[in-house]
């Protein structure tokens, strides 16, 4: 089972450092497991993977079911130069109804049906064969006692007549088939026909096998006789003559069930070939795939909410859950490990899980650790601070060979310059959905410590946040020296000023407001409550 594990949308330094964290914890317990981003990595985060020598994870755009999580069917393809009664005897053997074909670098080329192959017996020329040596011997179960040319291309006929006749039906370059007649046979050698088939066994002398390569003959012996192997001869043809590769609807392994759904209601194939991003053929699916799909299987990080969580999470089998925030009504069909603590980082939790599962926390994995706890708790001056992320922070600064109150700082200073960053992204950086009382309220937080350079442009974050949709926005932009946040908002006055005890107004100082968990929520939950 692969598990993807990810923290929250406009992930902060606890989502990228928990997913790393937490992924390498399970693969160490023989799970196989992998971190990913939901957005972009931000500066501080970025600055703790650079300063560990640790990749980022990849960016995950959502988790919807794929194609790829379907169980379409492994069906086995043909080559444009097997024949059609081989894609025949195949059907008929696996009981299907199509076959896809692909060519020698296993690229998609176009389906053979029942309906191609009816077709192709019903109108083709049955005087004229392009195939191979090989496809006939197959087909007629035949050995080669002369193999002048492996291409085999030409008119068809059957030598069951009299000399008189044959002399008139036989050219050079012809097929014939032809038993035990050996003046027949010498003929059609001397005539330098492209391919002699042999049925009932029928052996040639040196003599003539020596004349055979000499007029380059290719002769094949075969055990039916005369009439089956006209009648079977065409349909050793190659399958590349009948091949359906015009208005077809490819399917592409990302590609999502929610829209293959809609173009399957909207045709009336039976089944659709799935492809690679190279074309490569991986099989056919169908209508009834559809109906149990293999969901992916995720553990969420630092958040426990549908709306924090990755597009499509829905539709995916959450496993389980690592927070430290309260419990946002995530509910699943089945049960999963649910671990929330009341610390001030999801990475303290899988500190502890790391310690409960015996298993050693390496030098880089303990410097992300203590990164994002000294991130979460402000080098411990948030409220949500507790003595377990004091104590794990203590023994992953030995780990990690840092001074952690230095090293805290020369983080917060590279991760809180916002001078590259539009009012809209600096808004969405760490920005949060909740439902309160009905109200439809987003929460962001930003932590500088150039506060001048936020205040210079107040007016225009104040025209940005007016102009969403939200009932209520707060922009907390959060002082770690002051130890306070600055608050912009959308939302009344009273909501501000109930909440966070201040005479409201755009840009008011909370004293000791640092948190959003803690803090932030939690006032204007109540606030708007009781409103």
């Amino acid at each position: 089972m692969t598990l993807l594990v990810f923290g929250h949308k406009n992930p902060d330094t606890d989502s990228i450092c928990s997913s790393i964290s937490l992924a390498y914890l399970k693969n160490q317990l023989g799970e196989n497991a992998t971190a990913y981003a939901l957005g972009d990595i931000r500066k501080e985060a970025k600055f703790a993977l650079d300063y560990f020598k640790v990749d980022g994870p990849k960016v995950l755009d959502n988790v919807k079911i794929q194609v790829k999580d379907l169980s379409y069917d492994k069906v086995v393809p043909l080559n444009p130069n097997s024949s059609i009664l081989e894609a025949y005897n195949l059907m008929t053997e696996k009981n299907v109804k199509t076959l896809p074909v692909v060519s020698n670098e296993e690229n998609f080329v176009g389906i053979i049906t029942m309906k191609e192959i009816a077709q192709s017996l019903l109108h083709q020329h049955f005087s004229t064969v392009h195939t191979s040596l090989s496809n006939i011997c197959k087909n007629l179960n035949g050995s080669v006692l002369v193999n002048c040319d492996e291409n085999i291309s030409g008119r068809v006929v059957t030598l069951s007549f009299g000399m008189d006749t044959i002399v008139d039906l036989l050219s050079e370059g012809d097929i014939a088939i032809v038993g035990d007649r050996y003046d027949t046979i010498e003929y059609a050698i001397d005539t330098k026909v492209k391919l002699l088939i042999l049925t009932g066994n029928t052996k040639l002398s040196d003599n003539l096998l020596a004349l055979a390569k000499q007029n380059k003959v290719s002769v094949i012996s075969v055990d039916c006789d005369t009439y089956k192997a006209s009648n079977i001869i065409n349909q050793c043809n190659y399958l590349e003559s009948i091949i359906s590769n015009e208005n077809l609807i490819i399917f592409n392994k990302n590609d999502y069930a929610d829209d293959i759904k809609e173009i399957m209601l909207d045709t009336n194939f039976r089944s659709y070939p799935v492809v690679d991003d190279n074309n490569k053929f991986l099989g056919l699916v169908s209508r009834s795939h559809l109906l149990n799909p293999t969901k992916k299987n995720v553990v969420l990080v630092d958040h426990n909410e549908y709306a924090q969580s990755a597009d499509g999470i829905e539709q995916a089998n959450i496993v389980e859950v690592v927070d430290h925030h309260k419990i946002g009504g995530i509910v699943t069909d089945v049960p999963m490990s649910f671990r929330v603590m009341p610390v001030g980082c999801s990475c303290t939790v899988i500190y502890k899980m790391f310690k409960e599962n015996n298993v050693e926390i390496p030098y880089e994995i303990a410097g992300l650790l203590l990164s994002a706890i000294l991130s979460d708790t402000l080098i411990f001056k948030s409220p949500t601070t507790t003595e377990m992320d004091k104590l794990a922070c203590e023994e992953l600064s030995k780990i990690a060979k840092v001074n952690m109150e230095q090293y805290g700082m020369e983080m917060f200073k590279a991760g809180t310059s916002l001078d590259e960053f539009s009012i809209e992204e600096i808004v969405n950086m760490d920005f949060k959905e909740f439902n309160m009382s009905g109200k439809r309220v987003g929460i962001g937080q930003v932590f500088t410590l150039d506060i001048d350079s936020i205040f210079a442009k107040k007016d225009e974050f104040l025209s940005y946040i007016n102009s969403t949709d939200y009932d209520m926005l707060v922009l907390a932009i959060t002082d770690i020296i002051k130890e306070g946040s600055y608050l912009i908002y959308k939302a009344e006055d009273k909501v501000i000023s109930e909440s966070f005890k201040v005479d409201a107004s755009q840009g008011v100082f909370a004293e000791g407001v640092v948190s959003r968990k803690k803090q932030l929520v939690p006032n204007l939950t109540n606030a708007i409550k009781n409103l």
